[in-house]
């Protein structure tokens, strides 16, 4: 089973999952900064977006959200998938719960597949999923004949999914036909006993972010009553009385420095622990807060990223806030 290590930054901190590739590479994406500002537009995933969905609970045990988090989501499209649709190449991973494979289709044309899971379904999103793959309801959202996006629900509320993207080249095929042959492979594989990881000791991978958090850390920034809003298997953010609070476990390549901001300084923890923050002013100030979890020999490792924002109007400290927010968790998660 692989262990993490990462392989190159370009703006965000991207890896590649030992066991799945066979050299460096990036993961391109199309999807959107998945920070969610306070107010969020209506359609941001919602716990009662299908009230015949029990709460919390996948359509099958398989896809539950503590299973999925270990999953190596490259197992699920390795080659006797991939080989149906076209030439796989080599796999790269920018992420716990994604994997691509930037390969050729049976003509030889270019066919790039990404796959993501535990991937958050807008409630528009989930209304559309009325199509069927591999016995679960699923959507596609054609871009254009060169892009296509397919989703297999796995859990209604929140709503969360099995997500392939797919582009094309001019003159190769059709993007959504080779998707559905993919999404179906990696559903089938889902069910059954993919490859996991291995986490190293200290890992946050299979902590749960929205229950790492109580209401007495949240409150003195958000009130009493804050809104919780998951993202994917590794992020939640919570919102209240013009603020938001963020926090984030992510796979990273660790700078020399610490420094994974330019405008990055050194915070002081406490019991020898450092984290590293940056101040973004704007229309909704910003502070950021990154704590490394885990590092091997080559600098790749796993990090937890506090954010505390809210409007400019609102008097506080958000670095300060910030720290805060990482002293209550930190003695909650895993450690090395």
């Amino acid at each position: 089973m692989p262990r993490f290590r990462a392989t190159a930054v370009v703006a965000a901190a991207a890896l590649l999952m030992a066991g799945c590739a066979t050299g460096p590479g990036l993961a391109k994406t199309n999807s959107p900064r998945r920070t969610v500002q306070a107010g969020a537009d209506a359609n941001s995933p919602d716990p009662s977006t299908t009230k015949s969905a029990q709460a919390g609970k996948p359509v099958d045990p398989a896809f539950a959200a503590e299973r999925l988090r270990l999953i190596n989501p490259c197992a699920l499209i390795d080659k006797d998938v991939l080989q149906a649709v076209g030439t796989p190449s080599r796999y790269t991973s920018s992420s716990y719960t994604r994997c691509s494979n930037y390969m050729k289709d049976k003509g030889g044309k270019t066919l790039n597949i990404t796959l993501d899971i535990g991937y958050s379904l807008t409630s528009t999103e989930v209304k559309n999923a009325t199509k069927q793959i591999a016995g679960l309801n699923s959507g596609e959202q054609k871009l254009s004949n060169t892009s296509c996006f397919i989703s297999a629900v796995t859990q209604e509320s929140p709503a969360q999914a099995v997500r392939v993207q797919v582009s094309t080249g001019t003159g190769g095929t059709e993007a959504c036909e080779p998707g559905r042959t993919v999404l179906e492979g990696a559903v089938r594989k889902l069910r059954g006993n993919p490859q996991k990881y291995s986490p190293p000791k200290g890992s946050p991978v299979e902590v749960d972010p929205c229950t790492i958090v109580d209401k007495a850390t949240l409150a003195p920034v958000l009130g009493a009553s804050p809104r919780a809003l998951p993202y994917g298997l590794h992020q939640c953010s919570w919102t209240g009385q013009s603020a938001q609070m963020q926090i984030e476990f992510k796979t990273a390549r660790i700078p020399a420095d610490g420094k994974f901001d330019s405008k990055s300084v050194e915070a002081d923890l406490g019991g020898g622990v450092k984290g590293y923050q940056a101040f973004k002013d704007g229309s909704f100030p910003t502070c950021e807060l990154v704590v490394v979890r885990t590092k091997d020999q080559s600098n790749a490792g796993e990090i937890v990223e506090f954010i505390v924002a809210a409007s400019k109007e609102k008097e506080l400290d958000r670095c300060q806030a910030a720290q805060a927010f990482a002293k209550a968790v930190l003695p909650s998660l895993p450690q090395a």
